[in-house]
């Protein structure tokens, strides 16, 4: 059994119905306490939220190529019939169920982004084998599978896919690329493992000026920004030549289930989110996640981010992700075969299934070499 690690580095499932606070009482991920901002006057509100908006996408739209290396560590919590699921289907399933079981994923993928003609090319490779543990005693539970390496390339019209076909004792003896027409919107029935792009890297939620948009439009049409009784807040704080903002969206997702989201926005990192948090109305939180960047050839690029998501009962920590990008190069030439089949790891013999036009192929010395039909 293979087990595939699924990533997106900023996965922040919020359904709201208005608008995406901390509340008074929390410290962001600076350590900053809430008594160091102050509140900014709604009618500033408008101007800064689209002079926020300018700056990140402005900063994001001048990315036309983007290479790197993003390590991934991410741990994940199963307790209960969860727990004992997991432990009788992915591990070796010794002794006693555990009443807590814990899962631990290390990845390293390689990825290059050509923005402009729309082309991604990521390579997946294990650090560690999976692992899972007892937290509870910290008994090792083994693991029946392994993390898959397998590479990927993404164009306008079509999707390659590139995996281990034949393993043995953990070791790949033979790969099998397939090449399919590209879902622009994956659907239900599409089994493809999604491809990291790091573009998404820089999302809360989703893009942080298509949020801010519909804040400000919202604004526009009310002349204020308020769920029931929840109003939106700004706060603002300097420190030397800094200016961080943080911003308090109130939201619900039903008639009368209300979360509360707030992100921060620093000036030095050129106004891009650097903390973002959900939270219920009780002030548990339900998710966390950080930034910070590296300024490469003028452009903010994220160097570093955290995620973690709380389960709604009880607040329990359900997944924590460490993700670390490495060898950053923006806007650089990149070789012409980085998003041809040349690049997908294939040795000689290997299997080329193309499903656009229906015809097999060996791979041989860097060429395919066509299947006949009759074998």
């Amino acid at each position: 059994m293979k087990t595939e690690i699924i990533l997106s580095t900023t996965k922040l499932c919020v359904v709201i119905l208005l608008a995406l606070p901390n509340f008074a009482k929390a410290e962001n991920s600076e350590g900053i306490t809430t008594s160091e901002f102050r509140s900014v006057a709604f009618d500033k509100i408008p101007q800064i939220l689209t002079m926020i908006s300018d700056k990140v996408r402005s900063n994001y739209e001048r990315i036309k190529t983007w290479q790197g290396e993003l390590s991934v560590v991410t741990d994940y919590i199963y307790e209960g019939s969860a727990a004992e699921r997991v432990f009788k289907t992915n591990t070796t399933s010794v002794g006693n169920v555990p009443k807590i079981v814990g899962e631990h994923r290390e990845t390293i993928i390689e990825f290059s982004l050509d923005a402009e003609k729309d082309f991604l090319y990521a390579n997946y490779r294990p650090i560690k084998p999976l692992q899972y543990m007892d937290l509870e005693s910290g008994r090792e539970l083994g693991a029946k599978g392994i993390l898959g390496r397998r590479r990927a390339i993404i164009t306008p019209e079509y999707q390659l896919h590139c995996t281990g076909d034949t393993m043995r004792d953990g070791v790949v003896m033979s790969r099998k690329a397939v090449k399919k027409i590209r879902e622009k919107e994956p659907t239900c029935t599409d089994t493809t493992t999604p491809v990291f792009d790091p573009r998404k890297s820089f999302e809360a939620g989703g893009p942080i000026w298509g949020t801010l948009s519909r804040v400000l439009q919202h604004i526009d049409l009310q002349g204020e920004y308020s769920v029931d009784k929840y109003d939106l807040k700004m706060e603002k704080r300097t420190d030397g030549n800094t200016t961080e903002y943080r911003i308090v969206l109130p939201g619900k997702i039903t008639a009368t289930d209300y979360l509360f989201v707030t992100m921060i926005f620093s000036g030095e990192k050129g106004f891009n989110v650097t903390s973002f948090e959900v939270t219920d109305p009780n002030g548990r939180l339900l998710q966390k996640a950080t930034w910070d960047y590296a300024l490469v050839d003028s452009i903010y690029l994220p160097s570093k981010t955290t995620e973690q998501h709380f389960e709604r009962e009880n607040g329990q920590l359900r997944y924590d992700r460490i993700s670390t990008f490495r060898n950053l190069w923006v806007n650089q030439p990149m070789p012409a075969e980085t998003f041809t089949y040349k690049n997908l790891g294939l040795k000689n013999g290997d299997k080329f299934i193309d499903k656009i036009l229906g015809e097999e192929y060996i791979y041989q010395d860097e060429a395919l070499i066509p299947v006949s039909k009759e074998k």
